[in-house]
């Protein structure tokens, strides 16, 4: 079963932002990509923290642990979604966690790396239903940090003086997301007004005056449990929709379709749990949950789409005797090292979620996007003996 925040999150978001709108997920590379930011459980309290794994050493070391109950008469612990990311400069992590009362307030923490300096903390308590803003990466753009407050505000706060400014649109743009553009370049939005003609608004806000500059608009009405990915130059987007009972990828280049694939087979489920373009722009990589055709046992993966006539990749990294209602592909998201070489995903969270799964399964994917077959490494993510409540209330 889904933890209580897991599902207070998934059910605050409707629509298109429903959609997992990720580029670099829950796991986060270094800019110079030899190192690798991801969740992780801490053994003495069994709760989710963050670990950074050395590829060039071989080992990991845990950075940062917060810890919540699931109530005063209790000391149940409840997982938090947490959201990790290295800064440009390479020499800071941010991480994000909900403030653990309620659905609101937001806490934000700069550690420098890899230095031991003081670590700065931020609490914002006006921040509406902070664990949804969890389910996109940071949007940072040097030392500021881009968030909404609620659906037609949003927040600019500066990671080294804690200055803050705010802006809120008017009820026309609709109910806005932010999104990181690729390494940190800018912050892009997604508004979704229902009211209309053209559902869908996809631009860059302006991060200094925090206006809104459209780029495109589409109607086009994704499936339940896509993705939406964008490349470098912001000018196409993708995901995925429903035509005649099969699933197909479609891209859209300044609104207007460019590109459609069929995926999978007719009648399997498929979600997906991020997305995002190769760097040179051929190709979209993705991480999935997968539950075949009449079947109910879960696989979760990630597949390679080449924007092509050329054959899909794809590989299983870990099957589960989950029914396919439990599958949560929310869970197993994925991130890309900056040269396009090296997929990174955790199964931390899924251990949280599914009482079966295999002590060998959680784990830290690394897949080698060069390798034909994809090859993938393991670094193992000790399941502690007292582990996160998982029972909603």
């Amino acid at each position: 079963m889904k933890t209580q925040m897991v599902r207070n999150t998934v059910l605050a978001l409707v629509g298109l932002l429903a959609l997992t709108l990720y580029i670099l997920a829950c796991t986060s590379f270094s800019p110079d990509d030899t190192k690798v930011l991801y969740p992780t459980f801490d053994p003495p309290s069994g709760a989710v923290g963050i670990a950074v794994y050395d590829r060039e050493a071989g080992r990991s070391e845990t950075l940062f642990v917060p810890v919540a109950y699931e109530g005063k008469e209790t000391n149940t612990i409840t997982p938090l979604p947490l959201r990790s990311q290295w800064l440009a400069d390479g020499r800071n992590i941010v991480l994000a966690w909900p403030a653990g009362d309620g659905d609101n307030g937001l806490n934000l923490a700069m550690l420098p790396w890899p230095a031991r300096a003081p670590v700065r903390l931020f609490s914002l308590p006006s921040v509406e239903q902070a664990g949804s803003r969890l389910m996109f990466p940071l949007c940072i753009v040097g030392h500021r940090l881009f968030v909404m407050e609620t659906d037609s505000q949003v927040l600019r706060v500066d990671l080294r003086t804690g200055d803050l400014a705010r802006h809120k649109f008017d009820t026309d743009s609709g109910k806005l997301s932010l999104l990181e553009a690729p390494d940190g370049s800018g912050v892009l939005y997604l508004a979704e007004n229902d009211q209309s003609g053209k559902k869908y608004t996809f631009g860059r806000l302006n991060l200094d005056m925090l206006a809104l500059m459209p780029l495109m608009t589409f109607t086009n009405e994704p499936a339940p449990g896509s993705f939406l990915a964008f490349d470098g130059r912001a000018q196409r987007v993708a995901f995925v929709q429903e035509h005649d009972d099969q699933r197909q990828l479609l891209v859209l280049e300044k609104g207007a379709p460019v590109f459609t694939r069929p995926l999978g087979a007719k009648g399997e489920k498929r979600d997906f749990g991020s997305a995002a373009f190769s760097p040179r722009g051929d190709a979209i990589c993705a991480s999935f949950a997968r539950i075949p055709k009449g079947g109910t046992n879960a696989s979760y993966g990630l597949v390679e789409i080449p924007l092509s006539d050329a054959p899909v990749r794809q590989v299983t990294l870990l099957s589960t005797a989950e029914s396919g209602d439990d599958a949560n592909a929310l869970l197993f998201q994925a991130g890309i090292s900056h040269d396009g070489a090296t997929a990174a995903a955790a199964s931390t969270y899924l251990a949280c979620q599914i009482k079966e799964l295999k002590p060998e399964d959680c784990a830290l994917f690394l897949v080698d996007l060069k390798d034909p077959e994809l090859k993938a490494a393991k670094v193992p993510i000790p399941m502690p003996p007292r582990r996160p409540a998982t029972v909603v209330k």
